[in-house]
């Protein structure tokens, strides 16, 4: 049996009535529901409907219950993984709309009294909750006690735990952090929760998006059961501004040093890495880079502030939107008109997903999310003209465009996801202290892209999404608004 229908032979017995009995009230065969009890088959959405009312069910039960079924339908992993990527498209929309205020004081349980000569040189811990509470010792007296704290981590995401103490300390922080990381995303093959990978990203790119953490990372690729390490020294390991820390594969033993000659050990080690793996996290404002604009793929979907405007961006638009002045100009226009002709020709059966609230913005203003020294606003008939555009191919089902409900998923400016064949590419724009940044993380964890490819192909359909007409209708209202200003 399924948690599903365990849940529902539970709330049958809990009722009192017989399946007779519920098979009657709510208008159901009784063979069907005596399959969906014993997990034989599962429920149509009107069987689910009725069940529910027969057994007289609170709308928490319902939901409860509705919960289960998509888990048995998707598979609790998949399941599992679709709320992990809701939850990271809701820390990236709350750290990027809302500015943190830095009062908050660190708070350590370590003396900064405590001089060098007296500390032990070495410390050594047995038990995951004794490791944890070493390197959170250490992590706060580097905060709190540095003067430009810097911490060096070659850790895997499955420590996750180390990365949600530190944002956790940074938070609101007036101290300002240097994070250098390798990072690597662990496969795994539990089916019954989410990809760890996911979880890890979220606090990863927390940590990313924090004004007082510099943050510079590097990946490497590791799959269960490879005992290989990249890190010859030790599987994993911390440096602190003093001491190195030195972590087991499984979490349960670590030792501190406190030891300049093997520190320096360390740092050596750390940097060859560097060399060996590749960047995770880069900050850039070069739009080739961002944008790989000298690179042609094949788009399977995009989720993005705007809905996806390169359909219908002319050789001459472009021509005239880059501003003139650029030292880059030709060469910026001829990558972006190659990579609009290719995206146009490869890329009309992807998904793409969009923010309503975001259109009406760029309708208000013109402004896409180029840097204003790069890109002109559109003019209002420009901006109207584009508008109709993506809702006549909406309304004629031409392309596969839908509306977030942005009751259920909030997404601003800050962010857009493309997803390749092979690769998850997002790239994170945002103000900070007034001027633009921009931010792209590529991953190419086939698990990891699998489970976004799998999240955006389950929109179309979902509750995240308006359905067609209320998303034409809401576009029809814009357009009628706007259309007596030009």
């Amino acid at each position: 049996m399924t948690r599903f229908s365990k849940r529902i032979a539970e709330l049958i017995e809990e009722s009192g009535e017989t399946v007779q009995s519920l098979a009657e009230m709510g208008k159901i065969n009784r063979t069907t529901l005596q399959r969906v009890k014993t997990g034989e088959r599962l429920p149509t959405k009107k069987v689910f409907d009725n069940l529910c009312k027969a057994l007289r069910l609170s709308n928490a039960e319902a939901e409860e219950l509705q919960t289960l079924l998509e888990m048995t339908q998707v598979g609790e992993r998949i399941y599992f993984n679709r709320q992990k990527i809701v939850e990271l498209i809701a820390i990236i929309y709350e750290l990027t709309t809302y500015q943190i205020p830095f009062s908050k004081e660190i708070k350590s349980k370590i003396s900064c009294e405590t001089s060098a000569d007296v500390r032990e040189r070495i410390q050594i811990v047995s038990g995951t909750g004794a490791v944890l509470t070493m390197i959170e010792n250490s992590i706060d007296r580097e905060l709190f006690c540095g003067e430009r704290p810097h911490l060096k981590l070659a850790i895997p995401s499955h420590f996750e735990p180390v990365y949600q103490h530190i944002f956790q300390q940074m938070l609101g922080n007036q101290k300002h952090l240097t994070l250098q990381d390798v990072q690597s995303f662990l496969e795994t093959g539990d089916e019954t929760a989410a990809d760890p990978g996911l979880g890890a990203l979220k606090t990863l790119i927390g940590l990313s998006l924090l004004d007082n953490v510099t943050y510079h990372s590097h990946y490497y690729y590791q799959i269960a059961g490879d005992a290989q390490e990249i890190n010859a020294l030790f599987p994993y390991f911390i440096l602190t501004s003093e001491d190195v820390i030195t972590i087991s594969r499984d979490f349960s033993r670590a030792i501190r040093y406190h030891d300049p000659e093997l520190y320096s050990l360390y740092q050596k080690g750390f940097v060859t890495i560097l060399q060996q793996t590749e960047p995770f996290i880069e900050e850039s404002r070069d739009l080739f880079a961002i944008y790989t604009l000298d690179t042609t793929y094949r788009i399977r979907q995009v989720v993005e502030p705007l809905p996806c405007f390169a359909y219908y961006a002319t050789h001459e638009m472009v021509a005239d939107k880059v501003r003139k002045d650029l030292p880059f100009y030709e060469p910026l226009v001829a990558a972006t008109n190659r990579f609009y002709d290719y995206f146009k020709l490869e890329n009309r059966a992807m998904i793409n997903v969009f923010s309503l609230k975001n259109l009406e913005a760029f309708m208000e203003n013109g402004n896409m999310y180029f840097p204003e020294e790069v890109c002109d606003p559109f003019t209002p008939a420009e901006r109207l003209m584009l508008t109709k555009l993506v809702r006549d191919d909406i309304q004629a089902d031409a392309r596969k465009t839908y509306a977030f409900d942005e009751d259920k998923i909030a997404l601003n400016s800050a962010v857009e996801f493309v997803n390749e064949a092979t690769l998850m590419h997002l790239i994170l724009h945002y103000k900070k202290a007034g001027q633009q940044v921009y931010k792209t993380i590529k991953l190419k964890e086939a698990n990891i892209v699998a489970a976004f490819d799998d999240f955006f192909r389950s929109l179309p359909g979902s509750p995240y999404v308006l359905p067609k007409e209320v998303t034409v209708a809401a576009m029809d209202q814009l357009i009628s608004q706007y259309e007596g200003r030009v």
